[in-house]
């Protein structure tokens, strides 16, 4: 154990400025996530009209859900809404499995639809948006393809439309586009939905503290397990994935 912890507190102090703010940035994240699932409903007033909840839950309610869902996606991928924040409230309004696949689904779409503006508007648009940074990211899209439009998805690096733009910008082909977005955006969802369906709802923390207690002790040791293995496993795996970004990024010499 000591032995870990030394070469983690090695590991740590050799990160760079960019790699610790990537880091905080995604813890940060993290406790969003849970508190939103703690207290969602009733920061995000799922009874009101106008309301990202309210929108997804009068779609919950529809024939028409996934359209529903589909369209608030693209919508809000034109504003630079956050996609955590997206996902927490599709996972909240349909529950971890159906949110999660909602939230795959709607996601490719809207990532689609912005990836043809930037096809279409070019290199232009997307530094528009995004200044210097937008033309950064097309010049390593264009050379890397799916692994770029992947990885580009964990790693902390800009606006979901400004990596759409840039990807369309770029020229990708749409498959690559396709297989490396439909990836890459797989562990974020899978990340909220896993803290979906193992972290106590509202109700039961409204009951307090031995509600919470009785809660976690009515889940199974393998349940117990994964509650305390999400949040280091989904830190690692960013830090792996950053790693082999910035590895990229040194190939390319910059």
């Amino acid at each position: 154990m000591f032995e870990f912890l030394r070469h983690l507190g090695r590991f740590l102090n050799s990160m760079d400025a960019r790699a610790m703010t990537s880091l905080g940035v995604s813890a940060a994240l993290l406790v969003f996530v849970i508190l939103m699932f703690a207290y969602g409903q009733q920061w995000l007033h799922l009874d009101q009209e106008g309301k990202l909840t309210g929108l997804l839950a009068r779609a919950a309610n529809s024939p028409w859900a996934l359209v529903g869902v589909i369209s608030v996606y693209v919508l809000l991928a034109l504003t630079g809404f956050p996609q955590i924040l997206l996902f927490t409230a599709t996972v909240l309004t349909f529950g971890p499995a159906t949110g999660a696949l909602y939230a795959w689904i709607a996601t490719m779409a809207s990532a689609t639809f912005t990836f043809f503006l930037g096809h279409m508007l070019g290199g232009s648009w997307a530094r528009r948006l995004g200044g210097e940074r937008a033309q950064s990211m097309i010049d390593f899209l264009g050379r890397h393809g799916i692994m770029a439009s992947g990885i580009i998805r964990v790693v902390p690096s800009a606006p979901f439309i400004v990596v759409n733009a840039a990807a369309g910008a770029a020229h990708i082909p749409l498959w690559k586009y396709w297989a490396g977005t439909g990836v890459g955006i797989i562990p974020k969802i899978a990340l909220v939905a896993a803290i979906g369906a193992l972290a106590p709802d509202q109700s039961i923390l409204r009951e307090g503290v031995h509600a919470v207690v009785a809660f976690f002790q009515s889940r199974e040791p393998r349940d117990l397990a994964l509650m305390a293995l999400i949040i280091p496993a989904w830190l690692a795996f960013l830090l792996l994935m950053r790693r082999a970004y910035i590895r990229m990024r040194r190939k390319d010499g910059e």
